[in-house]
């Protein structure tokens, strides 16, 4: 049993980690929720369905403990930028134009409502598919699809406003 918790934290360790610095912009904070969320997971490892993946399991796991966090302790996620954590590249001006494009970006994600940010944040940060994303928030696929739909919408209009990109 330690063993099959032990390969998720080897393989998911980071995911779950990435979540959590997401929605909380703090990195001590992520990493609490990333051990509570393997403690969690350890405990209630019978309840694993060991045929289909441990990533959206352990996701919703994460997702929830934020949410609980958050609302806890009342505070609004803070610096997405921060949560931003790519390799080094060799030219420092496009690491600066780089720099500021996410910032940007993230800005404008910051200022979605949460349920389109969450979907937006499963799918093109934790890179889950539609099935997993449905798993991890409890939604049909058809509402994951279309929060998807308006949240790049509305992710395009706020960058538009921002003059982030043009039309």
């Amino acid at each position: 049993m330690q063993d099959i918790v032990k390969e998720m934290v080897e393989a998911h360790g980071d995911s779950v980690y990435r979540l959590a610095l997401r929605y909380t912009g703090n990195r001590n904070i992520a990493q609490d929720i990333t051990q509570e969320t393997f403690l969690k997971a350890f405990k209630r490892i019978n309840s694993f369905d060991h045929d289909k993946p441990a990533k959206p399991w352990l996701l919703k796991i994460a997702g929830n403990l934020c949410k609980n966090y958050l609302r806890d302790n009342r505070e609004i996620p803070v610096d997405f930028i921060e949560a931003m954590e790519k390799p080094d590249q060799a030219n420092p001006e496009q690491l600066y134009i780089n720099k500021e494009s996410e910032t940007e970006l993230m800005r404008a994600v910051k200022n979605l409502p949460d349920k389109y940010r969450e979907v937006i944040m499963l799918k093109h940060v934790n890179e889950l598919s539609y099935s997993e994303i449905c798993e991890v928030l409890g939604l049909e696929l058809s509402l994951v699809k279309n929060r998807l739909y308006r949240g790049r919408l509305m992710l395009k209009d706020e960058l538009l406003k921002q003059g982030g990109i043009s039309s």
